[in-house]
């Protein structure tokens, strides 16, 4: 039977026959095709799988699509031991918890949404990929991640995927650009849709696996279990921008700026969270045009490229912006770099509705990652400017 997908030629280029690959699987359909295709390349495929979290130690259950979750390992096993491929499970417990977790806590409890995928991208699952690929005599370290590493230009450089609809290089933003050469993704060609086809044409049992959960370490979306006697978990008024008392809420850390539903009071029109008073424990609310902004400023950039200026856009080419996951998008109209502090500021050439305090900015040229920062706030370009 012929392969049931057409392998791009970028991707055969980067991975001639006999490339050692380390390749992170996790019992879904996507790192299961994932190993079906560098298979197919013939490329010496390793697998690993990562422990990030220890549910026992917090005497909760996990979800069954937890990547962490035995029987997610044991489907990981089973991929690995389908296509003769070495396969172990690597413990990074408590790496995860001091660099991811332990943040995720304290950001929620500060009144800040943090995306925990970019930390721990960042600092824990893509370093310890490379290390571990170059311990076991591997070029490549590679996940099923729905993004592209263009390997032909002057320096390694992450793309987006091909797909818009599933699109994951947001969530890479952050991992370090030293990276880039070690790092291959070889499902960024293709649609989810089209995976899902091969992987059943394959015989693949996981085909028609649900995808696992965004945050692996919050079962069910519940993440009170995570915070005891914080002041972000103590109810208070649900207010106006005026300070009028509409109702009551059940605790900050439940609620993140932009959100709609959940907040449990009536209006003539639908409400929406504009800000998290922390210190007085309210959550203030508006209407949807009073979340709109022009300006969004970021901490903690991280450069994707080697060349990025402080000032930009520049040369013409037409820079747009990413604030969440979701978020198709803007034009950026200009933007400010302070690379002591870490700090940019950033000018849209449209308002965005719910710049979140703890979420992804990522600039885009094209399908090039220019880079990211961690959402601070937002300003007013007009006002900044006098």
């Amino acid at each position: 039977m012929s392969f049931p997908l057409e392998i791009p030629e970028p991707l055969r280029r980067a991975l001639p026959p006999g490339t050692g690959v380390l390749l992170g699987i996790s019992g879904g359909v996507d790192s299961a095709l994932a190993l079906a295709v560098l298979q197919e390349l013939g490329c010496d495929v390793q697998c690993v799988t990562f422990k990030n979290f220890c549910y026992s130690e917090d005497d909760i259950q996990p979800d069954e699509q937890s990547c962490c979750s035995l029987d997610a390992i044991e489907d990981a096993r089973r991929l690995a031991r389908k296509f003769g491929a070495v396969h172990w499970v690597h413990g990074v417990e408590e790496s995860f918890r001091k660099k991811v977790i332990d943040p995720f806590i304290q950001d929620y409890s500060s009144a800040i949404t943090p995306n925990p995928c970019l930390a721990c991208n960042a600092d824990v699952r893509f370093p310890e990929f490379v290390r571990l690929a170059t311990r076991q005599g591997c070029q490549f370290a590679a996940t099923g991640h729905y993004a592209r590493i263009d390997h032909n230009g002057e320096a390694p450089a992450l793309l987006k995927g091909l797909d818009p609809a599933k699109d994951q290089s947001y969530f890479l933003h952050r991992v370090p650009a030293d990276l880039f050469g070690n790092l291959v993704f070889p499902l960024g060609w293709w649609p989810k849709t089209e995976v899902r086809r091969a992987a059943s044409e394959l015989g693949l049992e996981v085909a028609k696996k649900r995808d696992s959960q965004e945050i692996c370490f919050v079962p069910d979306g519940d993440r009170a279990f995570l915070f005891s006697n914080v002041k972000g978990t103590q109810s208070g008024d649900i207010v106006d921008r005026s300070g009028k008392v509409l109702g009551q809420h059940k605790g900050l850390i439940h609620y993140t700026v932009g959100q709609r539903r959940g907040l449990g009071i009536a209006a003539a029109e639908p409400l929406y969270v504009l800000s998290l008073d922390l210190e007085n424990s309210r959550l203030v609310v508006g209407q949807k045009n009073q979340l709109a902004t022009y300006g969004v400023l970021a901490r903690d950039f991280v450069t994707a490229v080697p060349d990025f200026p402080d000032e930009g856009p520049r040369d013409g080419y037409p820079v747009t912006a990413r604030l969440r996951h979701r978020h198709g998008g803007c034009l950026v109209s200009s933007w400010q770099l302070n690379r002591n502090e870490g700090l940019l500021e950033v000018e849209l050439a449209e308002p965005v509705d719910g710049a979140a305090p703890g979420q992804g900015l990522v600039l885009y040229q094209d399908d090039l990652v220019l880079g990211g920062a961690c959402i601070a706030g937002s300003f007013d370009p007009g006002v900044k400017s006098k």
